[in-house]
């Protein structure tokens, strides 16, 4: 079977096995596992800010970062098909307790959207929510946010008060698309969250950077959560190694889904198209649960994404070769549908 579903979906490399057989442990809820303090601090200094926490998931990083930059009852701007507001389980409610204000569209709002939401929470009127933290996400739906885009709403964004984060569980592909350095695309946002196992291909964990005093907060908010970790550098090991070694080779898989998208595109009812490292497909009307269904029978694992859309993920784990052999059998499970 083809794994397209994600490329969280990827196993370690023997490289990987033997960097976390050999990991340095200690204590982390003591700070004494040498191996998180390493990831941690390399992961600071790649996206270039003070420091990092290291924590499970990226579920749990973007909620962190929500946690210490609201206050119950302030509201974070978002989009509507952003992962923490539509993948965490409510969480932003039941945890934060803030009030999501959504935009669609776009993924990055313009400024008359901002412009007029900023007007209607500054009129010293105390009925109203008041805005405190905007969110984006790079890449979007495997779309990258230009760089331009970021500076211009993070810059909004401080301009009234409020702070900025930027959920980068795809950071390294908009960075390697954009062919900047991931502290480029993290540039000016109080807070970035950033995933080892997206892309990179690391087993376990994610991690929230930011100011010293932000990730100081974090790391409390990680054990009020109940994430405060003991001998973690065995799993660390596996999102160092992934850190230090995979990020070069991103562009492989933009270039496979770009092949994967162009021959998915041949087949009979179907449109594709690549963005980063995945491949969106369009089916005929109501037919992407069924078209998933026949693509397993034939041995390509995927999952829809609405009625009528599919989306194929390239990783770490996918050869030349085996986007031949996915193309060729989506072809056949188009045949039959």
């Amino acid at each position: 079977m083809i794994d397209l579903r994600s490329d969280t979906v990827t196993r370690p490399t023997a490289a990987m096995r033997r960097a976390i057989a050999a990991a340095e442990v200690g204590d982390d809820v003591f700070g004494e596992d040498p191996t998180v303090r390493a990831l941690e601090e390399e992961t600071a200094v790649v996206l270039g800010k003070e420091a990092a926490v290291y924590v499970p998931s990226g579920h749990m990083a973007n909620q962190v970062a929500l946690y210490v930059s609201t206050r119950s009852g302030e509201e974070v701007w978002a989009h509507e098909h952003h992962h923490v507001i539509g993948d965490e389980q409510g969480a932003t409610a039941v945890l934060s307790r803030a009030l999501p204000r959504l935009y669609s569209g776009a993924p990055v709002p313009d400024d008359d959207l901002l412009t007029a939401w900023t007007r209607g929470a500054r009129q010293d009127d105390a009925h109203r929510a008041e805005p405190a933290l905007l969110w984006l996400e790079n890449t979007f739906t495997g779309q990258v946010v230009p760089l331009a885009e970021q500076r211009r709403v993070v810059a909004f964004a401080h301009g009234n008060g409020m702070r900025a984060h930027l959920d980068g569980a795809r950071l390294w592909n908009a960075a390697a698309a954009l062919e900047a350095s991931p502290a480029e695309v993290a540039a000016g946002f109080d807070t970035v969250s950033v995933c080892f196992s997206k892309g990179l291909g690391a087993p376990v964990g994610s991690a929230v950077a930011g100011d010293a005093a932000t990730v100081r907060r974090a790391r409390r908010a990680r054990t009020l959560l109940g994430a405060g970790m003991r001998q973690v550098g065995i799993i660390a090991a596996g999102a160092l190694h992934a850190l230090r070694h995979h990020r070069e080779r991103l562009p492989e898989d933009h270039s496979r889904a770009e092949l994967l998208a162009e021959r998915v595109g041949e087949a009979p009812g179907l449109s594709a198209r690549a963005r980063t490292n995945m491949v969106l497909v369009r089916t005929p009307d109501g037919a992407a649960d069924r078209f998933v269904q026949l693509m397993s029978e034939h041995g390509v694992a995927a999952f829809a994404i609405g009625p009528s859309r599919i989306r194929l993920v390239l990783h770490l784990d996918i050869t030349d070769s085996d986007v031949d052999a996915a193309a060729e059998g989506i072809a056949k499970a188009a045949a039959e549908l």
